[in-house]
């Protein structure tokens, strides 16, 4: 009688689950598919959903893409927890305007205000 071999598969933990959810509701909210998110990650679509349902995490090197693609920070990824003023912005539009504009020098950034003035006159 031989004996049943241990299963190999990660049981997610609450905290994955949790990280899981965030990943594919933003995924969803952004319009992208599972094969979508996975070329701009550069892995299999198969990874996406081990990264959604909590058995697995994605590879330190692959944070960053994912986190630029979701337009979401390293704290929310973790916890949930997004800054005050994404929370504030109303729409999709308006989080993806104020997204790119931090990713702009402080130079850029003052140009970038007097273009929004002007065109509010």
């Amino acid at each position: 009688m031989t004996t049943p071999k241990p299963s190999r598969k990660k049981t997610p933990t609450p905290a994955s689950i949790a990280m899981g959810l965030r990943i594919r509701t933003q995924r969803e909210h952004l319009g992208f598919t599972q094969a979508k998110l996975a070329a701009m990650l550069g892995v299999t679509v198969n990874a996406i959903t081990q990264y959604e349902t909590g058995r697995a995490s994605p590879r330190r090197e692959r944070v960053p893409a994912l986190l630029k693609a979701l337009g979401k920070s390293i704290g929310w990824l973790l916890t949930g927890d997004e800054p005050a003023e994404e929370v504030k912005a109303q729409t999709q539009q308006e989080q993806t305007i104020l997204l790119k504009a931090r990713n702009l020098s402080p130079e850029s950034q003052d140009i970038l205000i007097k273009m929004i003035e002007a065109l509010q006159k």
